[in-house]
Formats: structure tokens, sequence, C-alpha cells
């Protein structure tokens, strides 16, 4: 992504079904975009990309913290987050520059609801895990491919050809009713997400430690006590 589609630090990067928010993670640190944005339906796979940010984040505040001069690709960056919810509640992909879904098994429908919401906004770059027969063609991403690379699974063996396309043609008009964000339209859906990265680490990072233990908190299922009671007849317990 880096050498065909320009990504950097002015970048905006989301993640469609993020998981355990590696492909966020990685981009937060290098090449260090702008904004890191992972969404995942999933309670569980959300939950455990929130750990995993809680404990960079917490790397990132005892760096912070430590009073040593580091060197800029030492640091360890936090403009990241992740939300539990459905794309589809947003209209646009808009403020994201690339839009990225590891999208094997994705169903028909949410591929033709993700091709209007990619057609309708500004972004310039889809990088996903299917061919433009399909992409193209059948689900009518206004997109062109650049190049396919073959990619490999961290820690299995499990393969799958990667696709990186371009926006084709013109670009719709940005619709006057979205807020903008420096100056870049922005879906409502995530532009609390924005704000909140735009903060210290600290805040950020108390901020995700409540949410993770509030949510592993309301997941515990209360137990009942099952009271105690001795037979009188013959002392043993019920």
């Amino acid at each position: 992504m880096k050498v065909h589609t320009n990504l950097g630090p002015d970048s905006r990067f989301i993640d469609v079904g993020s998981g355990l928010g590696k492909p966020n993670l990685h981009v937060a640190q290098d090449p260090a975009v702008k904004f890191s944005y992972g969404i995942e339906m999933e309670h569980v796979r959300w939950m455990l990309g929130m750990s995993n940010l809680k404990t960079v984040l917490d790397d990132a505040y005892k760096q912070e913290t430590s009073g040593k001069d580091l060197k800029d690709d030492e640091q360890i960056r936090h403009r990241c987050i992740f939300a539990h919810g459905d794309i589809t509640e947003a209209n646009y992909f808009d403020p994201f520059t690339h839009v990225y879904m590891f999208d094997i098994g994705f169903p028909p429908k949410l591929f033709k609801q993700l091709g209007q919401m990619f057609n309708k906004s500004q972004s310039d770059y889809l990088i996903c895990y299917h061919g433009p027969k399909l992409m193209i063609d059948r689900y009518g991403f206004n997109v062109e491919l650049i190049v396919q690379e073959p990619t490999s699974m961290h820690g299995s063996s499990e393969g799958h050809m990667g696709y990186i396309y371009r926006r084709a043609g013109r670009k719709q008009k940005v619709p006057k009713n979205l807020p903008l964000i420096e100056g870049a339209p922005c879906d409502p859906l995530f532009k609390a997400a924005w704000e909140s990265t735009r903060r210290e680490v600290k805040p950020l990072l108390d901020d995700v430690k409540k949410l993770v233990t509030d949510s592993l908190n309301s997941q515990r299922p209360r137990r009942k006590r099952t009271p105690v009671t001795r037979d009188p007849y013959t002392s043993s317990v019920r």
C-alpha cells in the first residue's frame, strides 16, 4: 500500500470487519497514518481488538512518561480506535482515503451496499481480496485494478490473493450536509472516533480501558446461589 497507494502520514485508513485489529495497529505505526479506524460487528472479536489496542496504548503511555529521548521511528503511535458496530449505518466512507477489507466470506448483499457507499465517497483506494470480475463487474465498485499480490496470513499457512484498486473516473460532489474534519467530509458515524484519536495517549487509554472493563462485566452472567437446606429427618444437605 505504501508503494502503490501513497499510504502515508496524511492518510486516513478504515478496516471493514477489523477483528483483532492487526492491520489498523500496523498502519497506525508504519507509516503512522493520521487516522486508523476499525469497525467490527462480532462482539468477541471487537473485544479482542480492543484488548490488543489497550496493550499498545499502555506501552505508548509508559514510553511517553519514561523521559527517554526517542527517535521518531521508535515512538509508539496511538491514532487508532475500534468500534463495535455495523458499517452499513454509514452512508459514505468519508473521511477515509484508504478502504481496506478482508472480505473473504462477505455476503453479496453487503458487497452491493459497500460498493454504493464507496462510489458516493471521496475515498481514493480500495484494498480487498476479490478480483475485478466480482468487485467491478458484479458489485459495481467504481475502481480500476492497480496491482495484485499473493498474501499469507501471519501465524498460519492460509493464503489469499490481495487486490489494490484506485477510484476510476470522477468523484461525485461532496454532500453539503456532511460535517468536515480538517477540511475533509466525514460521515457522522466516524466523527466521534476521529475526535477521540486527536487526544493525548492517556485519556484515550483511559477510555479504552473503561470500555474493555465495562464490556467484560456486562458479559458475565450473574451467579445464582442455590440455598442450602438440611433434611430434618436425615440431616443430609439438600
